[in-house]
């Protein structure tokens, strides 16, 4: 049974307490780009570092930014810790009961809960039948609590998501999200559910917190290597757990691991484009474009960009080198463990890891080995791939209320005309109708168009006749005719 809604007032309820606040104002950390649907994993570097701004928003306006698609993370990640979050997040990744129905059976009902974009589709069945076995875990959504008592480090966001989990009563298995800097997506156009139930949640759900670290810390202690995968010696760089964990998991698993260890690493796998200082209407680039090599073809039935694997004979070593040197460029804080991370992610998107023959073209002990020479090589100057001179602010779309394409015609437009003026300018340097050849005949339009070309502007004979036009140098034929009649009526 659901907890209904109370009128007004505080409510105690096996230890947690609740209070209806429509004007409760929490922090979030927030990004200026819309997402109609969720970007593939590997742009979660980039993102990440969009979702930088901090604002304090009621509970509405929260729900507002999920429904236009934005990414939001509830705490930022600095060198000690993380910041305070007055938002959980819990991810319920693997229901069998459609949202409506599983938050009514809540013993505390979320501030904020919505339909994540993989809810009840093939990919959610397909999971299903992964992890359980059948198709009936496949509803997925997201609920949101709004605290008044904040959490202050990882160690607090945890216990504090364990105990809401807990006190729910709901089962581990559907649970995903325990990282207070993990990087969430709204959902564009969902319909997000607003309860505005605000908590404080009691002391004791700080009790295991030094439990678990004690725990943890041991658990590094004892944790051991498989024996003929890796050697530590005094100069290696990476953690004990982290290598443990990767030669006994499977690739992705591995992820997975990490992702619930440590959070997921956010990189960047491009150069930023940042706003522009001259139009606020562009994001531009201040340093030299890099990204991790993509293979990709221009779909013309979907009329997109599809990525495909990098396989057999096309130099895949080195294009996992070069990928590596890359993001190092773009990352100057990486460590070996972050990269192990990023080369293992890059590899299961973009690469294909078996040769024809059935071999395994990357072994855990060769990605260890190429994530240690990436990390020791020098960084050489690259050439740059082709790129977008400039890339259109979200900021002022939003904040001007038109779309990216209306900017974009904009821009390329004035563009159009400058280039246009421009030539028109070059023209005008050699261009003078009162001019005539030797014997007093009137220069052709093709022979200016000579004369021009051996003066070194090349234009045609369209763009001359525009030139004549739009600067005011010809007639049209219509006034022409008149001017002849005019004459012979005489």
């Amino acid at each position: 049974m659901g907890m209904g809604l109370p009128l007004c007032g505080g409510f105690f309820f096996k230890g947690m307490k609740y209070t209806i606040d429509k004007k409760f104002r929490g922090r979030m950390l927030v990004g200026d780009t819309t997402y109609d649907s969720k970007p593939p994993k590997w742009m979660g570097g980039k993102i990440k570092n969009e979702v930088c701004r901090e604002v304090f928003v009621t509970n509405s306006t929260l729900a507002e930014m999920i429904g236009d698609g934005l990414p939001y993370c509830p705490a930022e990640k600095n060198l000690e810790d993380v910041s305070t979050s007055d938002y959980i997040c819990i991810d319920i990744d693997f229901s069998t009961e459609p949202m409506d129905k599983f938050v009514s059976a809540l013993a505390f009902q979320p501030t904020i809960y919505y339909e994540t974009e993989s809810n009840n589709t093939n990919y959610s069945v397909g999971k299903s039948l992964k992890h359980f076995n059948d198709r009936d875990h496949k509803y997925r959504f997201r609920l949101i609590y709004a605290l008044k008592t904040p959490t202050t480090s990882v160690g607090e966001y945890i216990a504090a998501f364990d105990y809401i989990v807990k006190e729910n009563n709901i089962d581990e298995e559907l649970v995903d999200g325990r990282t207070a800097n993990q990087l969430y997506f709204g959902s564009y156009n969902c319909k997000c559910r607003v309860t505005d139930f605000v908590y404080e949640l009691p002391e004791e759900y700080k009790e295991n917190i030094e439990k678990e670290e004690k725990t943890k810390k041991c658990q590094k202690q004892t944790n051991s290597l498989p024996t003929n995968t890796y050697t530590f010696t005094s100069d290696t760089f990476f953690e004990k757990e982290v290598l443990s964990s990767f030669f006994k998991l499977e690739y992705l698993e591995f992820l997975e691991w990490y992702d619930r260890r440590h959070g997921r690493p956010f990189l960047l796998v491009e150069t930023e484009y940042v706003q522009s200082e001259e139009d606020e209407r562009k994001k531009v680039l201040k340093d030299k474009y890099y990204t991790v090599p993509v293979k990709k073809y221009w779909d013309k039935e979907m009329k997109r960009f599809v990525t495909e694997k990098w396989n057999d004979g096309e130099q895949r070593h080195k294009r996992i080198f070069l990928s590596g040197l890359i993001l190092r460029k773009l990352n100057k804080d990486i460590d070996h463990n972050v990269m192990l991370y990023a080369i293992v992610n890059t590899l299961l998107c973009h690469y294909d890891l078996v040769d024809p023959d059935g071999s395994i073209k990357f072994t855990h002990k060769y990605i260890i080995d190429l994530v240690d020479r990436i990390m020791k090589a020098g960084i050489r100057e690259m050439k740059e791939v082709k790129h977008s001179s400039f890339k259109v602010s979200d900021k002022y779309c939003r904040e001007h209320s038109v779309s990216k394409k209306q900017v974009l015609g904009s821009l390329l437009g004035e563009k159009n005309r400058e280039r246009k003026e421009e030539r028109y300018r070059e023209i005008d340097c050699f261009f003078d109708p009162s001019l005539t050849l030797g014997d007093g005949k009137k220069i052709t339009h093709k022979q200016w168009i000579g004369i021009l070309e051996e003066n070194g502007v090349k234009v045609s004979i369209e763009t001359f006749k525009r030139y004549l036009k739009e600067r005011g140098f010809s007639k049209t034929n219509k006034e022409r005719k008149k001017s002849v009649r005019s004459k012979l009526i005489v």
